[in-house]
């Protein structure tokens, strides 16, 4: 019963197929391309802020998910340099 192990998918090998990333490519294009046909309601029409009115533009909530996303990476990584354990942490047991 020796079964070779499956390798875990990981996108950065030279293994992934090339349908994997056009797919990957065409769903990004054709919801960028969805954005410029489907209306959208604009919620603070009337507002005075420079925020509400640009959350109505094109691409808003593209730079808006890539700066949440961008900001929790870092936010996660300065986090891991006061929460590691020291290299020898499990070699003062007795």
């Amino acid at each position: 019963m020796s079964e070779t192990p499956q390798k875990p998918f990981i996108p950065d090998q030279p293994t992934v197929s090339r349908k994997f990333w056009i797919a990957l490519w065409l769903t990004c294009g054709v919801s960028v391309l969805l954005e410029l046909f489907v209306h959208r309601h604009e919620h603070f029409k009337d507002s005075d802020s420079a925020l509400a009115s640009a959350s109505n533009g094109f691409g808003f909530y593209f730079v808006l998910g890539f700066l949440a996303c961008s900001g929790a990476i870092l936010l996660a990584k300065g986090l891991g340099l006061f929460l590691k354990a020291r290299e020898n942490y499990y070699d003062d047991t007795p």
